[in-house]
């Protein structure tokens, strides 16, 4: 037996050293392990009107901490911070969202940032992005940002909620209520999908917000940071994305037509 024990790891040994010598790099963490984005439904059914929720706010955070989306029946914007989901109902005021409520989109993951950048005093939001942008490198991962600052201007909307039968949401987006902050000390919520997730989520950056007191929010419009501050973006790269589907299907929706123009208006026009 303990012959066959030195056989066995002499075999193991120059596989190891022959891997090495060809310069292949062994691995070194389960891919099953590694972060994901976590995304429930898919942004051309909630483009197309598809608002009924098909999984439980409870069992979203099981599947992250950080995130962003909506809520059954669109009733206002998701924002998932520290492991809390809260409701940006239409007149502005957040609330923390019950686990029994449902969410037809929206996407988390485990916030844990990897990098570190230093944001430009008085930066509004293409030029952040833009920052993100180079900092990351890569245009072909997905990413997760958080800003903690102060904010010279923020303009933050939502959304009423809908009864059925459901118009599209560029419609609906024509009825949302507005926000204006001045001189706000909040935190940005923000996830980046790469080009080719077209269809399935919003292609490029898409924020939310909360004040520092949690209070109020929104789906971000426009900013401005404060003129002094350079406050740090905590930046997590992902490379893993799940989706999970509606157990009750999509059939009932047209997918196959393109709907990046609606998509533009309705995050803002960017």
């Amino acid at each position: 037996m303990r012959k066959r024990t030195r056989i066995s790891l002499g075999i193991v040994a120059l596989i190891i050293c022959w891997a090495v010598a060809m310069g292949a790099e062994l691995p070194r963490q389960n891919p099953a392990r590694q972060a994901a984005l976590n995304q429930v439904g898919v942004i051309d059914a909630l483009l197309a009107g598809n608002y009924r929720g098909s999984v439980t706010i409870g069992d979203l955070r099981r599947l992250g901490d950080f995130g962003l989306g909506t809520f059954d029946g669109l009733d206002g914007e998701m924002v998932v911070l520290d492991g809390v989901a809260r409701q940006v109902a239409a007149d502005g005021v957040a609330r923390r969202a019950p686990d029994a409520w449902t969410t037809p989109f929206a996407q988390v993951v485990r916030f844990a940032p990897d990098m570190h950048c230093v944001l430009p005093a008085g930066a509004d939001l293409k030029t952040i992005e833009e920052r993100l942008d180079s900092v990351i490198g890569d245009a072909n991962c997905f990413a997760a940002v958080r800003v903690d600052a102060t904010f010279a201007s923020l303009t933050a909307r939502s959304v009423p909620a809908q009864k059925p039968p459901y118009r599209p949401l560029a419609e609906v987006a024509k009825s949302q209520s507005v926000f204006p902050f001045q001189n706000t000390r909040g935190t940005l919520v923000g996830l980046r999908c790469p080009a080719f997730s077209r269809g399935l989520a919003v292609p490029g950056w898409h924020w939310h917000f909360l004040t520092e007191e949690r209070k109020r929010g929104g789906h971000v419009l426009a900013l401005a940071l404060g003129g002094a501050a350079q406050p740090e973006a905590q930046i997590m790269r992902v490379r893993r994305f799940s989706l999970a589907l509606p157990q009750n299907g999509l059939s009932d929706f047209d997918l196959s037509r393109d709907r990046s123009v609606e998509l533009r208006s309705v995050e803002g026009g960017r």
